[in-house]
């Protein structure tokens, strides 16, 4: 049996559920979708803020060789090593065979094959060149390598480069060879074919150089440009001489 108590309970929650249903019906419509930017047909100019890799070492990078120059406010990377709070990492890429920059249609393909990218560029620890020590000295590394992963025994020579190999089977090659004459040497990773289908196999190199007070640097490309590996890797050292700024080319403050 309803009572009145009971309707006016009902007439209550109905009204309730009224003025919510209400409330809903009143809200106000979502802003339109902002249009698509405008396509991009021209690729920005200048250079980065000064980027202080080690005490000898500032660059100023072409926006021309910056992916992320159409994106302004990424900021700069810090270095590996965090005490080192006030020095940055640098990354910037090029294109073969003419050692170009981005332009408005190639970077629209992330896997371009004739792309390099220098992954990272940051001080490293000077005493990762001492015998024996850790890190990514490329003789230390190779040393290492030999006797634990690597088959001494099982190598095969190409362009400049000793490749070994690992002891369990795998597609995988560790290559070691003099990157500048009367200095010093770099350690690669490849692939042999058959690659994987729909796959983009890459050839890496990760080291470390005591120039400009030590550092470590990391740069990739399809496995296709083995061939030119001395090119690339000598190509980057030209761009990083020739982006210092010329403070600290002179021994100075970097240019602020």
């Amino acid at each position: 049996m309803r009572t009145a108590s009971s309707e006016r309970v009902s007439c209550i929650v109905l009204g309730v559920l009224g003025l919510l249903a209400g409330g809903c019906a009143r809200q106000p419509p979502l802003p339109p979708t902002p249009p698509p930017p405008p396509p991009l047909t021209e690729w920005p100019q200048g250079l980065t803020p000064p980027l202080k890799i080690t005490d000898e070492l500032t660059l100023r990078i072409p926006l021309g060789y910056q992916r992320n120059a159409i994106d302004p406010g990424r900021a700069a990377g810090k270095a590996f090593i965090s005490q080192q709070s006030d020095r940055s990492e640098a990354q910037f890429d090029f294109f073969l065979p003419g050692f170009s920059g981005y332009t408005p249609r190639n970077y629209q393909n992330e896997n371009d094959p004739a792309k390099v990218e220098v992954v990272y560029l940051h001080a490293g620890n000077p005493h990762e060149a001492d015998a024996g020590a850790p890190g990514e000295y490329p003789p230390n590394m190779l040393q290492r390598a030999l006797a634990s992963v690597l088959n001494p025994q099982d190598y095969r020579d190409d362009y400049g480069l000793r490749c070994y190999r690992p002891r369990e089977p795998s597609p995988r090659l560790t290559c070691y060879g003099r990157r500048e004459r009367g200095g010093e040497d770099i350690m690669l990773t490849t692939l042999e074919p058959p690659y994987p289908q729909d796959s983009f196999p890459q050839l890496q190199a990760r080291y470390f150089s005591r120039r400009y007070g030590g550092v470590r640097i990391a740069w990739r490309t399809h496995v296709a440009n083995l061939p030119h590996w001395h090119e690339i890797d000598a190509q980057i050292w030209k761009f990083i001489d020739a982006w210092q700024v010329a403070a600290a080319k002179a021994g100075g403050a970097p240019v602020p």
